[in-house]
């Protein structure tokens, strides 16, 4: 379903049509080649340009466009849809959404950054950290943020197009500033798959600030609060001990960018001085890509100038007026993410309007049919971190290995991608699941394979509006589905791979 300018004629579709149309085209514009839609509509993660009616369990991936944003969208920008978007419109629609943001979180003394994916994000925790020295990037759990993080979060571009529009050499550094930081890798699980101690993690995170310290670098430190498998890591006690050592030394940066935290937590990590890093299109389940970064003001206030860099990545209005050498910044306007960031708002103010008790209600019911999928699937799970919140009441990983020992990594993700164009097929009924994720080892030596189960902030506001017997039914329904697809494309992968 590529779209194109002849998709908008007078073809027989009327105003409601063709502004459908016309929104999913800029839904799906404004970003790098992730985001663009195949001939069947469809990105290369399987989300759609349109609102679907699969089962969407895929929040920790990608999730398409729920139907009651896109027609809030639709309503709202009716009159503009056919218009491009201008520097000064952009601006004063960034200007509402930065206010809407600091009321959603309770802030005061914060600085909102746009940014059009979490790997993108990771340009704006360097920016604060920048302060004139070659930089040390420690990255806490490569295998559970973002692919393209190793390189971004090192000051390289992560494609060969920006969102910017941008040509550029991928893996080259977005500026000279940054041609000389390192990049250092700190597991957050052990051998065995299992979640590191919190007190190893931070022990290990200190070591390499003294190292950087000590070589005049200042090294900026990536924490977890909800990781692709929901993990959260270091605890926040431990995080606190190091901004309070290793302030004049480190800027943390918390990779929150499933959104899986609460309000309450984010004012936490703000208060000690850490950037905080969220997108709008994993657990807030805004369609793909976009993303916000929230600076402390008092990182704020000594940031050093922009890097000229900063120009192939981003527009003046997606960074705050008063940021240092943000008003070289090309003056343009990205209607797509605007309108996915708003599309993320909605979902956000609506999930945060269902009543605390009805949550835990629906994680609960979430829960108990996880438990009985792997139990009737004779499959395993894999270990969070053991602590309640957000990130691991909402998000669980399956190991599909105890059931098809055969079954490692490169398996699940064509496991996953069977599922994705076959259940409907199958089962009536089309199914997204979360990628794979690289957890632990078989005794092989390959990854395991695995899937995630997701709750999202709109299939959350749909379930809380069902009594709870409809609630128990619909969840024990989508997962019997989401267990059968997983059932028969497990057998046709792993068929197929034998036979190869």
């Amino acid at each position: 379903m590529l779209l194109s300018p002849s998709d908008f004629t007078d073809n027989g579709l009327g105003r409601a049509g063709r502004d459908r149309l016309r929104l999913a085209a800029i839904l799906a514009s404004g970003g790098d080649a992730r985001i663009r839609p195949d001939a069947e509509g469809r990105n290369k993660y399987y989300a759609s340009v349109l609102p679907s009616d699969a089962l969407a369990y895929g929040s920790s991936t990608i999730n398409s466009i729920s139907q009651h944003s896109f027609d809030l969208l639709a309503r709202r920008w009716r009159d503009r849809l056919d218009r491009p978007m201008d520097a000064g419109a952009y601006a004063e629609a960034l200007a509402g959404l930065r206010e809407r943001i600091t009321d959603y979180f309770d802030l005061a003394g914060t600085a909102v950054v746009f940014a059009a994916s979490g790997t993108d994000l990771e340009y704006i925790g360097l920016a604060a950290a920048y302060d004139g020295r070659p930089l040390t990037a420690v990255l806490l759990g490569r295998d559970e943020v973002g692919s393209g993080c190793v390189h971004s979060a090192a000051g390289r571009f992560f494609a060969d197009e920006t969102a910017a529009g941008a040509q550029v050499t991928a893996e080259s550094a977005i500026d000279p500033a940054f041609s000389d930081t390192e990049l250092v890798d700190v597991a957050i699980r052990d051998a065995n798959g299992r979640p590191r101690a919190s007190t190893a993690v931070a022990a290990e995170l200190a070591l390499h600030i003294d190292h950087a310290a000590a070589r005049d670098r200042r090294a900026i430190v990536h924490v977890v609060h909800g990781s692709k498998s929901g993990l959260t890591l270091p605890a926040f006690g431990d995080v606190e001990r190091l901004a309070s050592a290793y302030a004049d030394h480190a800027t943390i940066v918390v990779d929150a960018c499933q959104l899986r935290i609460a309000p309450k937590a984010v004012r936490r990590y703000l208060a000690l001085g850490c950037v905080v890093l969220l997108t709008g299109s994993k657990f807030a389940g805004g369609p793909p890509f976009s993303g916000f970064a929230l600076v402390p003001d008092a990182l704020h206030a000594r940031a050093h100038p922009l890097p000229a860099g900063f120009r192939r990545l981003a527009s003046r209005a997606e960074w705050p007026a008063g940021w240092p050498g943000a008003g070289t910044l090309p003056a343009s306007g990205n209607f797509g993410l605007l309108l996915r960031l708003e599309a993320a708002l909605i979902e956000m103010e609506r999930f945060a309007a269902i009543d605390c008790e009805r949550r835990t209600t629906i994680a609960g019911a979430f829960d108990r049919e996880v438990r009985r999928l792997v139990d009737r699937l004779e499959i395993g799970e894999v270990p969070g971190a053991g602590s309640a919140c957000l990130a691991s009441e909402t998000l669980r990983t399956i190991d599909l290995s105890p059931r098809w020992p055969a079954c490692d990594f490169e398996a699940a993700r064509a496991i996953h991608a069977t599922i994705a164009r076959q259940s409907k097929h199958w089962l009536g009924q089309e199914i997204r699941l979360g990628q794979p994720v690289r957890t632990h080892m078989l005794p092989c030596g390959r990854a395991a394979g695995t899937l995630r189960l997701s709750l999202s902030m709109p299939l959350m506001s749909e379930l809380a509006a069902m009594p709870d017997a409809a609630l128990e039914a619909r969840l024990e329904r989508d997962l019997s589905l989401i267990g059968a697809a997983i059932s028969a494309s497990a057998a046709t992968t792993l068929t197929q791979r034998e036979v190869a």
